[in-house]
Parts: C-alpha cells; structure tokens; sequence
C-alpha cells in the first residue's frame, strides 16, 4: 500500500516536472494547455454539485487506479 502512494506521488511530481519543462520549451502550448485545465475544473466543478464532495474524490481515485491497472499492449 505504501509503494502504491508512493509510486503515485513520485507519478504525480514526474508530470509537473515534465510539463513544465515542455511548457517551457514550447511556448505556443501555453493556451492549448490552459483550454485544458479549464475543461478539466469545469468537469470537477460539475461533478461536485451533481454527486457531492466524497463521491468526486472516489471518482477520481477510481479513474486513477483503472489507468495505473490497464495493461500495455
């Protein structure tokens, strides 16, 4: 259980390493970027008023497990 929080967190610091290198690199993703965090908020928000505070954070661990359990082709 410990190696999977930590393999998570470690997960969760290798993309803001990387997409801020990238972003760095790559200045016109900048508003591509920021049309996709809005989506994404857009979305939680959304979710929060249909299913409350609980049931959101569930979601989002599911998701987070199904994609970290499928397997690679």
């Amino acid at each position: 259980m410990l190696r999977f929080f930590l393999g998570t967190i470690l997960f969760v610091l290798l993309i803001m390493v990387v997409g801020s290198v990238v972003l760095d690199e790559f200045p016109g993703l900048q508003p591509l970027f920021e049309e996709l965090k809005m989506h994404v908020v857009n979305l939680y928000n959304i979710s929060l008023v249909k299913y409350g505070t609980i049931t959101t954070l569930l979601l989002i661990v599911a998701i987070f497990i199904l994609v970290g359990s499928s397997k690679r082709i």
